[in-house]
């Protein structure tokens, strides 16, 4: 492939469109191209005149990069002047717009970069050669993501966002459950905010002959243990059904039965006993799989497998014993227990937790009390699949990973954009 060739199938051009092509490699190992473009039969876009070459204008644009080397074009765009009307106007071109410094592809390999949650602001600008004031201006200028019609089963959870521009420690997420789809991203999760952005979608969709709005679509609502969801959801969505997400409620009693471990090795002066509590505590995991091969632990003197370890653990702390089998207990019944049956099992397992003993778990039997209504929603299934924030939870991974690569986060504007451009595949950006 020739030069040309190549260069004109870089800048969208056909070699017939190149009066001068002319390569440069510089001391500093960039590459520099001069060009001029064919002049093209042309006349005045305001009265249709006859034109005139006026003179050039010359063009320094920044393309992505050459063989990996950053690449300079230097362009003389000619300037036409009409003799009817005396308008002056320049030639148009397929690779720059006529007041930009950027060729497009430049632009679109920068936003097709940003897409990806592992591309910061700083390492896309490093790439092709800009600065990172210009990635992230280019990013605002061309993605800008509204938010999404509420749908029937809607998702809501929170993450920690300490570096947002709102008085907030934490921004509120709003899923699809059915698509996986980020809705939104807001700001605030607090309740004063929650309403102003609910009340705002109300008045702005509501029928006034049917007196209903976007947020009679809402059916089902997930929401984790945060009671200014479950406020809202009373104030907004009064007719539908509301939602514990089971992962939070797990959360809870594995923090529960966590806290019994610590109090254990706490408690004991055995010095191994706190290195087996310490060391093997992943052995309380569910369904983990205890009777792997005996391995020589060098500190205890003999061959010992998962299962031995824990069930010593178990002889030294019959309490702990009590606890694991508790953690399971309800594990198990989270599992199979079907939406007919839930409100027995979850009255049931109030009282077996309240009645055990264990101080550490009241915490949970008083969560699964308060939210017991909640809970027992949780078991709906919706085409087979039980209602929970699963969805938001793999996102949440995702944004985890944006946030600790990011840099200008603080504009929470810029963030949410981002955010919803990597997180669903729908968005993307415009020119």
């Amino acid at each position: 492939m020739s030069l040309e060739q190549f260069i004109t199938k870089l800048l969208n051009l056909k070699e017939s469109d190149l009066q001068e092509l002319v390569s440069l490699e510089k001391s500093d190992e960039s590459i520099e191209f001069k060009l001029k473009l064919k002049p093209k039969p042309t006349v005045c876009p305001l009265c249709g005149g006859t034109v005139k070459i006026h003179g050039y204008y010359p063009r320094k644009l920044t393309h992505s990069t050459f063989a990996n080397r950053k690449c300079t074009i230097l362009y003389q765009q000619r300037r036409y002047r009409c003799e009817a009307c005396e308008l002056t106007f320049h030639e148009p071109n397929p690779f720059i717009n006529s007041s930009e410094c950027l060729t497009y592809e430049t632009k679109l390999n920068v936003l097709k970069d940003l897409k990806y949650p592992e591309a910061t602001y700083t390492s896309v600008a490093r790439r092709y050669n800009l600065s990172v004031t210009k990635v992230m201006h280019l990013f605002d200028d061309h993605v800008s993501i509204p938010r999404k019609t509420l749908p029937e089963v809607l998702s809501m959870d929170e993450h920690y966002f300490p570096e947002s521009d709102y008085d907030s420690l934490y921004c509120c997420l709003l899923m699809n459950f059915q698509s996986g789809e980020v809705i939104d991203i807001l700001p605030d999760r607090r309740k004063h905010y929650l309403m102003q952005y609910f009340s705002s979608i109300k008045r702005e969709t509501l029928d006034y002959t049917t007196q209903k709005s976007e947020l009679n679509q809402v059916k089902y609502i997930s929401i984790d243990l945060y009671e200014p969801f479950r406020d809202i959801a009373a104030i907004y969505f009064p007719k539908a059904l509301v939602c514990a997400d089971s992962f939070h409620v797990l959360e809870h009693l594995t923090d529960c039965f966590r806290k019994v471990r610590l109090n254990c090795r706490n408690r004991t002066d055995n010095e191994t006993l706190q290195y087996l509590l310490s060391k093997f505590k992943f052995v309380f995991q569910h369904d983990l799989y205890l009777d792997n091969e005996p391995r020589y632990n060098r500190r205890l003197g003999r061959y010992l497998n998962y299962r031995n370890l824990r069930d010593m653990m178990f002889s030294f702390f019959p309490e702990l014993q009590a606890a694991y089998e508790l953690k399971e207990y309800y594990i198990r019944l989270n599992k199979t227990c079907s939406v007919q049956y839930a409100p027995e099992a979850i009255d049931n397992a109030i009282s077996t937790f309240a009645n055990a003993g264990i101080d550490e778990f009241e915490p949970f039997y008083k969560m699964l009390s308060n939210w017991r209504t909640e809970i027992i929603n949780s078991f709906t299934t919706i085409n087979g699949v039980r209602i929970n924030n699963s969805f938001i939870e793999s996102k949440n991974r995702i944004l985890e990973k944006l946030l600790y690569n990011g840099n200008g986060f603080s504009n929470f504007k810029r963030t949410r954009n981002r955010i919803l451009y990597c997180l669903n595949k729908s968005d993307t950006y415009k020119f």
